[in-house]
């Protein structure tokens, strides 16, 4: 994405990550309020200010790396 058109990155980093992150985020709330959930997302939504692990820990969770 960094040698596309800067606009074109800008929109898709919108669309597809950020706000899809929130949406992402939003339906899964009732799958961790009943405890013991395994939740899959691509490895693209983790990272960053506006990314899931993030966005739980601004909730509230805690986010722990398991190797």
């Amino acid at each position: 994405m960094e040698q596309s058109d800067p606009e074109i990155a800008e929109l898709f980093t919108r669309r597809f990550i950020v706000e899809r992150n929130r949406l992402m985020l939003e339906r899964m709330q009732p799958r961790l309020r009943e405890g013991n959930a395994f939740i899959a997302v691509g490895a693209l939504h983790l990272p960053g200010e506006q990314g899931l692990l993030r966005l739980l820990e601004r909730r509230g969770y805690r986010v722990k790396a398991i190797y």
